[in-house]
């Protein structure tokens, strides 16, 4: 087992969670994440630092620091920065790269494989031999169709409860999230990509989300599930959020009861 400790600066509660899911997920594999403290007994192995905070940029200037990887999120990274990653983050992408430095060769165990991708696992090819003629081997079994990319988007104009949303899904195995801030970006994505699920939060900015539930209703192939939110959602909304194709509407603040529930679903 390799273990690969991480020293990080400047994200906020919700990020920190979504970090520590990563650190967790990890326990399972080969190569493992954990988090870095004053306690440990190893030196750290990488600096993730959020560019936006001025207190995690100070932390950078540290000394200490100098010769560790350098993994930046956000804009005007350092010239010297191993990795860098657009805010807010997306972890898969992260767990990518430093799997790529410190994961074990090709031949290692699978148990290793990328925590938070879905990864499509082909049938094993078993090839069995008849009692009477050990020579000759049986026909290969049917390889299975590959499973369906279980990505969500997030439509919220709100980053704070887009973060606190990504984190909840991470914690339900759903890794592969595209957040849009407005529904014009919603729109693009809706064009390029299809989705498992769907939130949309009814307050956008730039437009009436209801015509954005229009689009998604029809969406082809259909979008699996699909929420709605809102921090002043009336019950009539909920009802037309219904016939609009949502399973659910949730009220926000969200509760995390609620999320768990139709998260099982999902």
């Amino acid at each position: 087992m390799k273990k690969v400790s991480v020293k990080f600066y400047g994200f906020n509660e919700t990020e920190l969670r979504s970090l520590e899911t990563v650190f967790r997920l990890s326990e399972s594999r080969d190569t493992v994440y954990s988090a870095w403290t004053p306690e440990s007994t190893d030196e750290p192995d990488i600096l993730l630092i959020e560019g936006d905070s001025w207190e995690a940029v100070l932390e950078l200037a540290n000394p200490v620091h100098d010769g560790l990887k350098l993994i930046w999120v956000g804009v005007d990274a350092p010239a010297h920065a191993w990795r860098v990653f657009p805010a807010p983050v997306k972890w898969s992408a992260v767990i990518e790269s430093m799997d790529e430095e410190f994961s074990p060769p090709p031949q290692a165990s699978m148990d290793d494989a990328p925590i938070d991708l879905d990864l499509l696992h082909e049938e094993d090819m078993r090839v069995q031999f008849d009692e009477e003629d050990n020579t000759a081997p049986s026909e290969l079994e049917p390889e299975l169709p590959p499973e369906p990319e279980r990505r969500v988007l997030v439509v919220d104009q709100n980053r704070e409860d887009r973060l606190y949303l990504r984190a909840k899904l991470a914690t339900a195995g759903l890794f592969e999230i595209d957040e849009a801030s407005s529904g014009a970006e919603a729109l693009e994505f809706l064009r390029r990509r299809h989705y498992h699920l769907i939130t949309v939060d009814l307050e956008l900015g730039d437009m009436d989300s209801w015509q954005l539930m229009q689009t998604i209703e029809r969406t082809r192939p259909v979008i699996a599930h699909v929420w709605v939110t809102g921090t002043k959602l009336a019950w009539y909304q909920g009802w037309r959020a219904w016939f609009a194709g949502a399973e659910a509407s949730l009220k926000k603040p969200l509760l995390p009861a609620r999320l768990n529930e139709l998260l099982q679903k999902v």
